[in-house]
């Protein structure tokens, strides 16, 4: 008897064991979360998960390592909980989650039980060693990567552009182009560098229309060739094909093509954290010493001052960054004499960077005359929180009475929405809501929003998970198909015309080019590069997979992702595409990152390739 026909025998029935375990879980979450009877497709979703949970299972029990199992463990108690509030929230219930007559905990409790062996499984073998390209090109070569490439995407763009032209303007573009040209007073609420730019575009147009395509022009040539580096990047570490595809997503994907014309500081924002996630993964891939090195520090400080002037948030990424990064290089900063003190340039410069970028943004913007934006863009979620108890739970009188400064509690509960408190920051167009007070009554705000928080934890915590917790549950979809606002306030007067209809003579209109985008954002299976909660959750797996790997490293590529989510987890105002963009624009970087998993140090193969 061979020794595979004797596997195959002692590996039978743990085999049928697992097809039997994950076939009860399956019909365990299917009865708990649900109060119909599957349909046809339902029928053959669960087949399919029915299959790949019993494969997981299958491998993850022969894992043996403790440190996997923990962190599989609490992942996927994260993981079972999102989803569990995700499948049970519907906006148009009242309260606006559903009951299937059953406790929640134990739909939470068979979800946890699936996600631990795909989890486990996952963390052991994402940082497994694999090979990646290390193809030395000639210069003229890579100049002809990175140009054509980018020439591919402008060229694949430019229908958008005539469909939207002079370009799509965002509904937060309009105050920002009202900032730049005076009308309205100059304030942080968006980035002043940003504004900046905008008002440099309109002066370069003359008028608002040909300001705005001066705009549209030129971030569409920085986007192409921001991404033109990315896809050079993949011609070097993943080969042709690799580039070739890549290039190909991006020129083709509708939503990246509407984006390079796309009025909205998140999209320059999204290009730099795609950029830093390149050079991470490349520090990742050539070692600690590469970073060491003085023109690739100076990039990686370059890129957290990007990142700090294109986003109110940035700045809390970029401290992300260095203290993770700081943090894995905890044992030789802290051991100087064994390894040099050349360590210390990463925790020292990024912080001086972001002590000189802080005061830049603080005192030097209120010299300059820049307001501090209003306190409620700052506490979108506590407002939230207050509002849900105000509807659903409990407040005291004397809270009733805060609470009742910023808008009367009758008409708090009349526009609240589950989805977001714009309704109620922009009631009567923003003039009922009373920002002043809020702003001069900062502390007794918090205060009566803490005070409240012991009677209302349900209902608190319900109200973060709807307003940030979602970016977090794996089973969401995050799309927003923008065409755009066409309507300006003042002066500010845009003339928008389909210019791509005339020239078709109405075969491709951007009626249809919006369709499409939409159609690829909600098509199943299609939509996958659009699930970005998902690709999030694959990111923060295989950034745990590298560190349980032992090489940290292997996980720098996917911090600038991860600081985005933490920020957005303390304190987005909303579920929003754009907030998350970087994770599908960025994802053929990501992707390789995760091909590459946790670097060894067998350095070249005989075949070209690089161990990684």
């Amino acid at each position: 008897m061979t020794a595979s026909v004797r596997a195959v025998i002692v590996d039978r029935p743990r085999g049928i064991a697992s097809l039997a375990v994950s076939a009860v879980l399956v019909a365990l979450w299917w009865v708990v979360s649900r109060d119909v009877a599957p349909g046809v497709i339902q029928w053959c979703v669960m087949v399919v998960g029915w299959l790949l949970l019993s494969a997981a299972i299958r491998v993850s029990i022969t894992i043996r390592r403790t440190a996997v199992w923990v962190t599989a463990a609490v992942l996927s108690a994260i993981i079972a909980m999102m989803r569990t509030l995700g499948d049970l929230f519907e906006p148009r219930r009242e309260p606006p989650f559903r009951h299937t007559g059953l406790s929640a905990w134990w739909q939470f409790g068979v979800s946890w039980l699936i996600a631990l062996p795909a989890v486990c499984l996952i963390l052991s073998r994402l940082a497994g060693p694999r090979r990646v390209r290390t193809e030395p090109l000639q210069r003229r070569t890579a100049v002809g990567w990175w140009l054509g490439a980018s020439a591919v995407m402008l060229a694949a763009w430019s229908p958008y552009l005539l469909a939207f032209w002079p370009g799509i303007v965002g509904r937060d573009s309009w105050s920002i182009i009202r900032m730049g040209t005076g009308e309205l007073p100059l304030t942080n609420h968006h980035p002043v560098a940003y504004t900046a730019f905008v008002r440099i575009c309109m002066r370069l147009g003359g008028d608002f229309t040909t300001g705005t395509l001066a705009y549209s022009l030129i971030q569409a040539v920085t986007f192409a060739l921001g991404l033109g580096v990315c896809a050079l990047w993949l011609r070097y570490r993943g080969g042709r094909w690799v580039a070739a595809i890549a290039t190909a997503w991006w020129a083709l994907d509708p939503s990246v093509a509407m984006w390079s014309v796309y009025m909205d500081k998140d999209v320059i924002f999204v290009l730099w954290m795609t950029l830093m996630a390149l050079l991470l993964a490349e520090i990742g891939l050539r070692g600690w010493e590469f970073l060491t090195r003085g023109w690739i520090l100076a990039a990686f400080l370059a890129g957290l001052v990007a990142l700090c002037f294109s986003r109110n948030n940035g700045i809390y990424i970029s401290a992300f960054i260095v203290a993770v990064m700081s943090l894995f290089l905890a044992p030789r900063l802290l051991r100087p004499r064994r390894h040099g003190r050349r360590w210390w340039a990463l925790p020292v410069t990024g912080v001086a960077v972001l002590g000189v970028v802080f005061g830049i943004q603080g005192p030097g913007y209120a010299r300059a005359g820049v307001r501090s934006s209003e306190f409620v863009e700052s506490v979108s979620v506590p407002l939230q929180q207050l509002a849900w108890a105000n509807r659903y739970g409990t407040l005291t009188r004397d809270e009733q009475d805060v609470l009742a400064h910023l808008l009367p509690l009758e008409r708090i509960r009349d526009v609240y929405s589950p989805v977001g408190p714009d309704s109620i920051k922009f009631d009567g167009g923003g003039k009922s809501f009373n920002n002043p007070w809020l702003d001069s009554h900062k502390a007794e705000f918090l205060t009566t929003w803490a005070k409240a928080m012991p009677e209302n934890p349900v209902g608190y915590g319900l109200a973060w998970f709807v307003l940030t917790g979602r970016y977090i549950d794996p089973g969401g979809r995050v799309v927003k198909i923008d065409p755009g606002t066409k309507k300006g306030a003042g002066p500010v007067v845009i003339h928008d015309e389909d210019r791509l209809s005339g020239l078709t003579h109405g075969l491709a209109t951007r009626y249809r080019l919006t369709r499409v985008a939409t159609l690829a954002g909600t098509t199943p299976v299609v939509d996958l590069p659009y699930r970005m909660t998902l690709i999030i959750w694959l990111v923060i797996l295989a950034a745990c997979s590298a560190c349980l790997a032992g090489r940290p490293r292997g996980a720098l590529s996917f911090l600038p992702l991860v600081g985005l989510v933490v920020t957005l987890l303390i304190a987005a105002p909303v579920l929003d595409y754009r907030y998350v963009a970087a994770a599908h624009v960025g994802l053929p970087v990501l992707l390789m990152a995760m091909w590459a998993g946790a670097r060894g140090d067998s350095g070249i193969s005989r075949s070209g390739h690089q161990a990684v």
